[in-house]
Parts: C-alpha cells; structure tokens; sequence
C-alpha cells in the first residue's frame, strides 16, 4: 500500500510503497477514503525535519538528553550510531482521515464492515491507504456526511475539547487568537454554542474571509487599537475568555490573551505556543490559565486507547471518541461548515505537493488539505508483504534469516550486527510494515511485512530473530520451532508458565536450535571473569547489583500482560547471569521486594534475590531503581579462593590476587556481549547440537519460578512451573 512519510534528515516528503497493517484485537482496519493534513502539528514536524542537527536537539531537548545520558554510559561513539539511526527511521504522517472498514478485531461492536468511518490517533490513523485503529479513535460517520467532512473528525475534536475547557455559556464573549484550521473550527463551535465571538489573527486576508462567512467579528492583531476594540466589542468588560489556537514561539498570544481578558476571566491554550505569564496581567486580573490538550479526555492513556477500557459517561462525559461523534453532529447538523475550509485537495501521489504548502516553499492560500485515495489501489492494498532489496554479496554462512519485529532494540543493536555477519536477508517485519519496509532498503532485506507468518511461513526461512515486546515472545517462538526454524528470541522467553510449557512441547517437536538473548554471559570480559576462576574448589560469593533507574507505573514493562514486570522483562538477566558464572545447578532461591507503603518508589521495582547453588555458592541480586544515575548501571563482584574480581558495566573488568589487581577495559562503549551471542547462534543454525538450548529453557524456568514467589508476596496467585527438562 501507499503511505506519506517524511525522512526526517533533511524533512522530504515522499509517498513508498510499505505492507499494510493487520487488523487486531480491539481494533479496527479502514481502506482510506480522504485524509486531513493538519498544518500546525505535521508542519512544525516538516521544519523539524529540515534543521540541522544542533537546532533539531534544541527542539527536542527531551531527546537530546537521553542522547546526552546514553553518550556517557555507552560513550560518544554508540549514542552518535543512535541518534544517525533514529533520524533514518521514516516519520509516520497524519492523525486524521476517513474510509470504509475492511476488518473489525475482536472487542469490536460499534462498527461493522462496509461501515463509514472517521479515525484519529498520531500513528494510527495516517496519511496511508490502509490503516488500522484502535476501537476508541474510531466513529461511524452519520449518513449525511461526506468522507471529505469525516476527515475533519480529529482536528474538529481538538477544536471542540477547547471549548469544553473553556466552559463557556451562551452569550459569553470569546476571543479566538489564531485563525488557522483549528481556529477556525473553534470559531463555529463557539459560534454553535451560542457564544459572541471575535477572532484575532496576523492574515488580514483570512480575517476578511472570516467576517464574509458571518462566523465571527475580527481583528488584527497589528491593530494599534485592539485592546480598545476588544473593550468596545465586550460593552467594556473584556473578554470572558479566550482560546488561543496560534502555533508560535514566543508568548506573545499568552501575553495579548491577558491584556484583552475581563477580570477573572479564562485562557485557554491549544496551539504550539510559548506559555510565558506575564506576572501584572495574570496576577493582578486573577485569570484563571487553562491548557487544552488533544481530542479530550482518553488522550495518551494506553488503557484507553490501546487496550479500549473505556470511562463511565457517568463520570466522564466527553472522552476523546465522544468529541469526535459531536463534531460529526455539528457538521451534519450544518452548524459547522468543514467544505468552506477546503482549499486543496491531492491525490495521495501528490502528497509531496501538498506538504509544500503547510512548509511554506509553495507560497498559496491554504486551509484545509485533503489528500484523496483511489477506491481500488493499482497494487493490493492489504497486501501484509513488499518487496525489498536483496544484496548480491556472497554469503560465507549458508543460513537464511528473517527478523520479527524492529523496534529500537532491533534498530539500535541487533540489526547492525546482523548486516555485517549475513549479506543475504530473508524478510523482516513491524507491526504498521513501515518500520520494516524502511530497514528492508538500509540492510538488504528479501522482503518486507507486517505478518509475522510471512517470515515464520517462509520455505526460504531457517532462522527467526524475534525481538518483539514480552507478551508476544512464546508463541511466536512456538509457531517458529513448529516451522521447523532455528530462532534467536529476545527475553523473556515467557511470562507464564503455560507459556513456557507450549515453548516446551513445540521445541520437543522442532529439535531446533534455540537460544534466549541473554547476551552478558557472552561479553567479553564476563567471559574473562569467569575464566579466572574455572579451576576453583570452593564456592564462589557473587553480587550482581543493577542500578536501572526508576520508571513511572504506566511504564509499558509494569503492564503485566504486556511486559511482565521488571523480573520477567529485566532481572532475568542477572539471574541467568549468574547461574552461567558458576555453573552449577541452583538448588534454592529466595526473593523479597521492598517493603513500606511504596510512596516515591515501586516496591516491585527493587527487589533482592538470593541464589543458592549445589557447589555451596550463593549469588545475590540486587535489583534496584532507587539508586544514582551518576553510578554504574550493572555492578559484579565475585570472591573465591583469595581471589576477587569487580566488572563494572562491562567495560572495566578488576582482577584481585592477595596484593596484586590487574585491570581491562572494553575501549568501546559498554561491550555486553551481543555480537557474540549473535555468532554462537550462527553457529547452532548450522550444527544445533552445539548449543545447549535445555539450559536457556532452565533458566526461563528459574525466573518464571521466581517470579511466582514475588507475585505472591505483591498480592498474586500465579504460581505455576514447568520444568523443561521433564523432571
């Protein structure tokens, strides 16, 4: 199918060719009829795009700074390869479009196939000709709108959420500061409110045009006299409130917005514009300031959105899905006027002309731009699978790998080492296709896919990498071995211990190789480490102290069905760690979180667990987010015999015999092992009895056990376990 994207080196628009997205649970799958450009979000991401790279960091300081913090704990070198990496991943378009529904997932009642509809969302509902959405950002458009006016569903849910913040009521005077396609549509929803309402804006042109459609009184914003005029227009009192809809980079609406306000009255602020209170108008006037963000309430919470747990009307009236169907009723209802605003419309072909008006190189009038889409696509646009570009390098290893999934971790990691060790790629996949059809260019890629069965499935395939999020590990893994495929998957292998049994049972049947990506009992100076102590008779004292740093509950990795939790999705890690260091069989274990009311911290998120081994050995982990980030990441030390050793980070490794401690370094960045456990299961594929798959099946066991015992004492029942091995 066809998809707008931006390359955000250089910020081109350019329309490629990407699989389309697979209906799922709770969601819905939409051909596209028509799509909203929204000048004001997707032209300040075109501007972006087109700044070097030292403006881009001081646009997005928040990015710049996990740049910053990765620089010094990978070094300069790593976090540069990142940064390059990001920019070279395709910027997804749009948020606001309508088409006919192809396929509803499960959960999904409120709409049907062959249905009209209009969709929202940052990443769902794109500039493409297929795209699939979640049930909440999607409505059924009423019968007497036209595709055209249910693309303005979103931005009109915008305009709408302001006004409900504004809290405004029939005959309040409103100052719209702003006129653009947000703006605008303020304007007749206050207008439709029943609201006295006077727009401000820097186009004296488009203000004309205004008072000529009857939507409000104007102003503009040069007038020498627009205090007075505002005073007069109010009888004397000042605005009631006032919406500010500009995107600017100073505060100078802020600033205007207090001069024209009553005493007590309201700002409301929307657009992308510097909030900077000037302390004698605010403070003095007692305005009350107001910040509108998205289509309401439901905006960003993944509960809602993803998972469609939706809010009682009772107590929340207006969620984002909501606002969008009372926009519709306005536009049907003829109280807004969504046709007026059409200025332009092109074909998505022609997206690259389109964005040349909202970034300003094509000098013309615009307000609303539609990008069309053809009824019958001239390729197949549900096609799951594209064609890539195949390298004509000879290979020096026979196995054929395909790759599921390609999020940061396969970008920033695995995908690099990959390139370098094999020319010849089968497919890789990413759930909205454009991810994989951009890496399928980069790195050589046969093909490209949003299916994970097109590479699972694939005859040439007999290898999978899956590096997808937690919950979706196991069965992938499953259907792979079941395939007869060699797979590398990423941790955790699983999340339950019925996981871990269908894991079982299939890898019984494949007899494949199979190998967990626990990379750091492969990085170098672990290996080294461990060396140091291969001839020991007594047993070894380990303590494996993480400092990873705190994260928020709504973190992804705290969802249990998603990432499992920090010790399915982390420590796992570290106990897999240290059973390799010590190399015998754990008899024992003993895991404890923190205790106290867990105001300030998580309590699931520092936990220590105690390792008891049959040699006698005793491992600790000290799994913690309560520590300083100006301190090492991951901390080991070991002693046995006289001897001590200290890896920090994997980069620096201490040796300690009686008097004496010699030390090395890893010179670049912090070397954990990956290359390295990427080559031994390149190895396997082509001799697995090489790998001891049984032993990385313990070690999910082992953490899967252990993470029974930590959900009982946080309030869980799951207490299941499987042993791989049968006994």
């Amino acid at each position: 199918m066809r998809q707008v994207l931006e390359d955000l080196r250089d910020g081109r628009i350019y329309v490629d060719d990407v699989p389309a997205p697979l209906v799922r649970d709770g969601f819905v799958l939409v051909r596209n009829e028509w799509s909203l450009i929204s000048s004001g979000t997707e032209g300040g991401s075109i501007k972006l795009g087109k700044m070097n790279l030292i403006a881009k960091a001081m646009a997005r300081p928040e990015q710049a700074a996990k740049v910053i913090q990765l620089a010094r704990t990978q070094g300069v070198f790593t976090a540069y390869q990142v940064a390059q990496r990001a920019l070279e991943t395709p910027l997804v378009l749009g948020y606001s479009c309508a088409g006919i529904v192809s396929a509803v997932g499960a959960g999904v009642d409120h709409v049907s196939v062959g249905d009209r509809v209009a969709c929202g969302g940052q990443g769902f509902a794109s500039h493409a000709e297929v795209v699939c959405v979640p049930k909440h950002l999607c409505v059924q458009a009423p019968a007497q709108v036209s595709g055209e006016q249910a693309a303005f569903a979103t931005v009109g849910a915008i305009a709408l959420q302001s006004v409900r913040i504004a809290d405004v009521r029939i005959g309040d005077n409103v100052v719209v500061i702003g006129l653009g396609l947000v703006g605008l549509l303020t304007v007749q929803l206050l207008r439709a409110a029943g609201c006295r309402v006077l727009g401000i804006d820097i186009d004296q042109q488009r203000l004309d045009w205004v008072r000529e459609q009857g939507w409000a009184d104007v102003c503009a914003v040069a007038d020498a006299n627009i205090k007075e005029r505002t005073l007069g227009w109010s009888a004397g009192s000042g605005a009631d409130a006032i919406v500010i809809t500009a995107a600017t980079a100073d505060n100078g609406p802020v600033a205007l917005a207090g001069d024209l306000a009553r005493h007590k009255g309201k700002v409301v602020v929307v657009g992308r514009t510097e909030i900077r209170l000037p302390r004698e108008q605010y403070l003095f006037k007692e305005l009350e300031l107001r910040t509108s963000m998205a289509y309401g309430p439901g905006s960003g919470d993944p509960g809602y959105e993803l998972e469609g747990h939706d809010y009682p009307v009772a107590y929340v009236r207006w969620t984002e899905q909501r606002n969008m169907q009372a926009f519709l009723q306005q536009v049907e209802a003829g109280a807004v006027n969504t046709d007026a605003l059409v200025t332009h419309r092109f074909d998505v072909t022609s997206a690259a002309d389109a964005f040349a008006l909202v970034s300003g190189s094509r000098q013309e009038p615009a307000i609303g731009i539609l990008l069309r889409y053809p009824r019958e696509a001239q390729t197949p646009a549900s096609a799951t699978r594209v064609a890539g570009k195949s390298s004509s390098a000879t290979a020096q290893l026979r196995t054929r790998v395909g790759v599921v999934g390609a999020g940061s971790f396969a970008t920033n990691e695995f995908l690099p080492l990959l390139a370098k060790r094999l020319p010849h790629l089968r497919g890789v996949v990413s759930a909205s296709g454009v991810r994989a059809a951009a890496l399928a260019k980069k790195y050589g890629f046969a093909f490209a896919a949003s299916d994970p069965k097109d590479v699972i499935n694939d005859p040439e395939t007999d290898a999978v990498l899956i590096l997808t999020r937690h919950d979706t590990h196991a069965d992938l893994t499953a259907q792979a071995l079941l395939q007869g495929k060699h797979v590398f998957v990423e941790k955790p292998l699983a999340l339950t211990a019925e996981q871990l049994a269908a894991v079982q049972a299939a890898y019984t049947v494949g007899k494949c190789a199979l190998m967990i990506g626990y990379n750091r009992r492969y990085a170098p100076l672990a290996v080294r480490m461990r060396s140091a102590f291969a001839h020991r008779v007594q047993p070894l004292s380990v303590v494996y102290r993480a400092n990873v740093g705190y994260r928020p509950p709504d973190h992804w990795l705290h969802h249990p069905l998603q990432g499992g939790g920090v010790l399915l999705g982390e420590a796992c890690h570290h106990i897999d760690f240290c059973r390799w260091l010590i190399g015998a069989p754990v008899t024992g274990f003993d895991v404890r979180c923190f205790g106290g009311s867990g105001a300030g911290y998580l309590r699931q998120d520092n936990i220590h667990i105690t390792l008891s081994c049959a040699d006698g050995s005793l491992a600790q982990i000290q799994y913690l987010s309560n520590g300083a980030k100006s301190f090492p990441a991951e901390t080991i030390e070991v002693s046995c015999e006289g001897r001590s050793a200290r890896l920090i980070d994997f980069k620096l490794l201490e040796l300690g015999h009686r008097l004496r401690t010699v030390r090395e370094r890893a010179w670049f960045g912090s070397a954990k092992g990956h290359g390295q456990q990427l080559d031994a299961f390149l190895r396997a594929t082509q001799n697995p009895a090489d790998l001891d798959s049984l032993d990385y099946l313990e070690s999910a066991q082992l953490v899967i056990t252990i993470n029974a015992q930590l959900a009982a004492q946080l309030g869980s029942a799951d207490t299941g376990v499987v042993s791989p091995r049968g006994n």
